[in-house]
């Protein structure tokens, strides 16, 4: 045990200068990421809650750099060598075995243990953290300095996007003869929410809220009423003899502005915005928009939806109507089915329904229509999208009936594809009385015949062969060494040589897309046939069919029989060549160009940039300014949150033009930001277009049908 005591001694040095190091680290970050974080703050105005996150930031920095954790005992015991000469550069030997030493090697090895016990204090880690003490003290003292220091650069930038950013409203001001306020809303009933109270004459309503005003005033007055949007005066009435208590009670469904006026003392312009009731709105999650229920398939359909409303919606249920029979004889059957987990009163619905097709009456070859009706508190109700539930007939689509009238395309491909569910449906019938090879025997034909099928209408997609696989010729070719690395072998191997498969047909994409997946169902109907299950095989038969039969309607054309009376050709005047009374084509139309109901708007912007730069109303009429102040009033009366401020900066200018004050550029650029809202980009003037001197027969129709309108 005593032959390891110099190793013990520096294996603890090297955990006394990982640790000196470590926390030399952190010392060393402090000071530098509070000085940063002071000058960042002064410069740019930037929270000192950074200083924790840049000194975690140095601090990590400086740990990866040095790696002190890596330091190894080979390492400390070289340090002491260089420090400390007594122990006659005989420090490894510490770290070797005593056992492996021979006689001088295990000398040298107590006498060099003896002289490190008896060092004092080795490698003098403190030395490293009294360094950055210092380092750190004094970065902090500068810190300290700079934060108390009454300096603070301010940056005078413009504000950017000036004519998108909403004027923020100053402080609500209210008139000196009133003492205090209180304003009652009282939510109508669909809301379900409770009355509240405030002392702000700046209104934010639900539609249809009773509001009402009770004003204490500090003198008795004689007249209080209120201006609603500069037109409509509403006396207040007072509540007791000394006329010094008044009340008003008013109902809104509209938003605007208004004023308070004591004795004939007008307040600033108040605003009150309008919370407007939304409809209900419906989500439906599942089914599609149209789904249809093939033979195999359970007739059962989930549908799940979302509702929501602002106030909650108090009804609502699925209406639904079965289409059965064709031609004239068509019937509807109606039906509203309720909800289940529907409660009223709620503001946010997510339920689910199961639509069994069967106990809803529907047979095959019949429709299900349905749709969501919600009606919320208010009784708005909202109507979701139709979705369409069908439930084809397979005798419909074993039928023969129009395959041979108008354009029929691969007719003999139709009836192989509905001989094979023939041929399935008898196997399944004589299984009973079949042995299992001649069971197996047969339907592994029906799965050859269904791979033949399959591989004739691959053709109409460019797909010459069976896919993945290769012409045994080319495959003989590939295998000889001569061609091997050969890239034209290749290409004539696993290309086609005139394009794309997909790409060389004349089909539209629509009927290529619906042929893919008729081909990829008569694979999936293949499989089962090959391995003796043809049961589970005829669902894919049959939509395989149904799908052929759509793709035979989108290909049919038909042509409307049409009877027309020519005029009689007069033969006096054929093959005589004259033209003259054939006259070039020309088209006249009066245009009157109206006035534009926003050029007061135009000529207010220029009176205010005049105002801008002279400073003065010296020679500038305010006209213009009064027809725009209109628009603007109206505008306030839609939006008051957005021009009411504009308004008020209105009438302090046209009170300078009467009083021949000079007007602050604040208010002219606060309504110049209105008016660049509200306008629009001009109508374009008519101009000469560049036309050809040709025109093609479908510009020429378009241009004869415009004309002929009235």
């Amino acid at each position: 045990m005593t032959e390891k005591k110099g190793a013990y001694i520096i294996q603890a040095l090297r955990k006394k200068w990982i640790a000196h190091s470590i926390l030399s680290d952190l010392l060393f970050s402090m000071g530098p990421a509070f000085l940063f974080s002071i000058i960042l703050n002064k410069l740019f105005e930037i929270t000192l809650w950074s200083i924790p996150g840049a000194c975690l930031a140095i601090f990590l920095l400086l740990l990866f750099i040095r790696s002190s954790w890596k330091v190894k005992d080979t390492t400390i015991a070289q340090l002491l060598n260089q420090d400390y000469p007594q122990l006659q550069e005989s420090s490894g030997l510490l770290l070797k075995d005593y056992s492996s030493l021979n006689i001088l090697e295990q000398l040298q090895h107590h006498k060099t243990e003896v002289a490190l016990s008896s060092l004092p204090a080795p490698l003098h880690t403190a030395k490293r953290l009294n360094k950055a003490l210092a380092v750190s003290s004094v970065l902090l003292t500068a810190g300290f300095i700079l934060y108390y220091t009454p300096i603070r650069i301010k940056h005078n930038l413009p504000p950017a996007n000036t004519h998108l950013t909403n004027v923020q409203p100053s402080a609500e001001k209210i008139l000196p003869q009133l003492a205090d306020a209180r304003i009652i809303i009282k939510p109508p009933a669909y809301t379900s929410q409770q009355k509240r109270e405030q002392d702000q004459f700046n209104l934010s309503v639900e539609e249809g809220s009773m509001v009402n005003w009770q004003l204490n005033t500090t003198l008795p007055a004689k007249n209080i009423k209120f201006i609603f949007n500069d037109s409509l005066s509403v006396a207040l009435k007072p509540t007791d003899s000394s006329h010094i208590s008044w009340r008003l009670d008013k109902t809104f469904s509209s938003p605007g502005f208004y004023q308070l006026a004591i004795d004939g003392n007008l307040s600033e312009l108040y605003k009150i915005e309008i919370i407007r009731d939304q409809p209900p709105v419906i989500h439906i999650q599942s089914p599609e928009p149209y789904t249809t229920i093939d033979f195999g398939e359970p007739q059962k359909v989930l549908m799940r939806l979302e509702m929501t409303d602002d106030y909650g919606i108090q009804d609502a249920y699925i209406s639904t109507t079965i289409a059965s029979g064709s031609g004239e004889g068509v019937k509807f059957k109606e039906r509203k089915i309720a909800l289940p987990g529907f409660a009223a009163g709620k503001t946010q619905y997510q339920l689910q329904k199961l639509l069994s097709l069967p106990e809803s009456g529907m047979q095959p070859g019949d429709e299900l229509y349905f749709f969501i009706t919600a009606t919320d508190n208010r009784q708005q109700e909202s109507r979701s999208d139709i979705y369409i539930i069908n439930l084809p007939d397979t005798a419909d689509l074993m039928s023969v009936e129009g395959l041979a009238n108008s354009l029929n395309v691969k007719p003999e491909y139709f009836r192989s594809q509905r001989q094979i569910i023939i041929e399935t449906e008898q196997l399944l019938k004589d299984k009973d009385t079949l042995s299992m090879e001649a069971f197996r025997y047969r339907s592994n034909n029906l799965g050859i015949d269904q791979k033949m099928l399959r591989l004739r209408y691959g053709k109409f997609l460019g797909e010459e062969d069976e896919p993945g696989e290769t012409g045994s010729e080319n495959r003989d070719e590939l295998q000889d060494p001569a061609n091997f690395s050969n890239a034209e072998k290749l290409k004539e191997a696993f290309t086609d040589q005139h394009d794309k498969a997909e790409d060389a047909t004349f089909f539209e994409p629509g009927i290529k897309k619906q042929l893919k997946a008729t081909l990829t169902e008569m694979w999936n109907a293949e499989l089962p046939l090959r391995t003796f299950k043809p049961q589970e095989a005829l669902p894919f038969e049959y939509k395989a069919l149904r799908l052929l039969k759509d793709l035979q309607q989108k290909t049919r054309a038909y042509v409307a029989k049409t009877n027309s009376k020519t005029t009689p050709i007069d033969l006096q005047k054929r093959l005589t060549g004259d033209l003259s009374k054939i006259t070039e084509p020309k088209s006249q139309k009066d245009i009157q160009q109206n006035e534009d109901p926003q050029n007061p708007i135009r000529e207010a912007l220029g009176t205010l940039e005049q105002l801008k730069l002279s400073g003065n109303t010296n020679n500038i009429s305010p006209q213009s300014l009064r027809r725009a102040n209109i628009l603007l009033n109206e505008k306030a009366v839609e939006h008051p949150s957005l021009y009411l401020p504009a308004v008020q900066a209105m009438r302090r200018i046209t009170s300078a033009f009467q009083a021949e004050k000079g007007i602050t550029k604040n208010d002219i650029i606060t309504v110049e930001i209105a008016f660049q809202k509200i306008l629009q980009a001009p109508s374009p003037l008519p101009s000469a277009g560049k036309t050809s001197t040709r025109q093609s027969i479908s510009e020429q129709y378009f241009i004869n049908l415009n004309r002929s309108e009235p």
